[in-house]
């Protein structure tokens, strides 16, 4: 499990149009944001990717990276960014279902016969990773419904980084 404070798993993803994307090395000033979409099938998912990367000078005005990620094929992912009709935001592909279930805490859900859905994938996480690489803050989603919008997420960000404001659900000890 993820516990805010503590850090996440390496991240190392092939993105949309070459090149990769490293956790590590490719983190803003302030952090970054690491959004985990559902796949090609998903219109919630297409509809969040031209609202982020309608929001790109905001996350970079606030010193933040911003990637959003899939479980989906190279081909699915480009299928996908093709359908958002964007051009900025980069995208990364082929997050290992284990790595997407053991590593980020991620649900996993099976596709249904006769849909466009992967055999698998892995339902919805939106993850703000410090510079240090530790958690911030995660929504981590059982099904496409109810996501955080993108202007909640800049705003919290804002406000944490003006305000000195820690991570919370760091606690761990006996209850």
């Amino acid at each position: 499990m993820l516990i805010p404070g503590n850090s996440v798993p390496a991240l190392k993803i092939e993105t949309i149009g070459g090149g990769n994307f490293d956790l590590e090395a490719d983190k803003g000033e302030n952090g970054t944001l690491v959004i985990q979409y559902r796949g090609l099938h998903c219109p919630i998912c297409i509809r969040q990717m031209g609202e982020v990367e309608a929001a790109l000078d905001d996350f970079a005005a606030l010193g933040v990276e911003v990637i959003m990620l899939s479980t989906d094929s190279a081909e699915r992912a480009a299928k996908t960014v093709e359908k958002a009709g964007t051009s900025k935001l980069r995208v990364g592909h082929g997050l290992p279902l284990t790595e997407a279930r053991d590593g980020w805490g991620l649900h996993i859900s099976k596709g249904r016969e006769g849909t466009a859905e992967a055999p698998f994938f892995a339902e919805p996480g939106h993850f703000y990773i410090a510079p240090d690489r530790t958690l911030f803050f995660a929504w981590q989603q059982t099904t496409p419904f109810g996501r955080p919008a993108v202007s909640d997420i800049s705003g919290g960000i804002k406000y944490a980084l003006e305000n000195k404001y820690p991570p919370r659900g760091t606690y761990t000890g006996p209850l």
